[in-house]
């Protein structure tokens, strides 16, 4: 080949197909080509778009009442107050989310969290199930984190932000 000119193509013959050049694919393009040139970064583009323009759904826990919201609660009391010493069993609210009634029950030794137990959560259908699978990764959350700050699970939002309230229901009367 003499300089200047290009490179034809070659027989691949592991595929059957022509091999090209870099320098002919990018001034010569098939149509799958200019496909791959120009349709790829628009789909891409159209991606990030509806990503930043999402909005949360009316069903989300964005958009539920204040009041149905779980917020954080303070740290637990020391340990020189007396109210932190308590020891025995204590039975939360019954909380209503969407899907049917939660309520815990919490067992305290010396003030700290020894066990937690749900007493109702929903049972009905595919929230039921979610709700079974779900109260053992919540009340082992509680246990870890001595409060009723504890994290949403995915996929069981409104059972936790209940199971949360129900909780904090429990704490609250233990140190009453």
């Amino acid at each position: 080949m003499s300089t200047g000119q290009r490179p034809r193509r070659q027989p691949n013959s592991e595929r059957g197909r022509a091999t090209v050049d870099a320098v002919e694919y990018w001034t010569q393009p098939t149509a799958t080509g200019r496909w791959r040139l120009v349709g790829y970064p628009i789909m891409a583009i159209l991606a990030l778009a509806l990503l930043f323009a999402f909005k949360a759904p009316a069903g989300s826990s964005a958009a539920l009442p204040p009041a149905a919201q779980v917020r954080g609660t303070p740290a637990p009391s020391s340990p020189t107050d007396p109210a932190a010493k308590t020891s025995g069993t204590f039975t939360g609210a019954v909380v209503q989310d969407p899907y049917g009634q939660v309520q815990v029950q919490v067992t305290l030794a010396g003030g700290k969290i020894t066990e937690v137990t749900a007493v109702q959560l929903p049972t009905q259908g595919r929230s039921g199930y979610i709700s079974q699978s779900v109260a053992p990764i919540l009340s082992g959350e509680a246990i870890s984190v001595q409060s009723a700050s504890i994290d949403t699970v995915s996929g069981a939002t409104y059972t936790s932000q209940a199971y949360a309230q129900s909780l904090q229901s429990a704490l609250d009367a233990a140190h009453a």
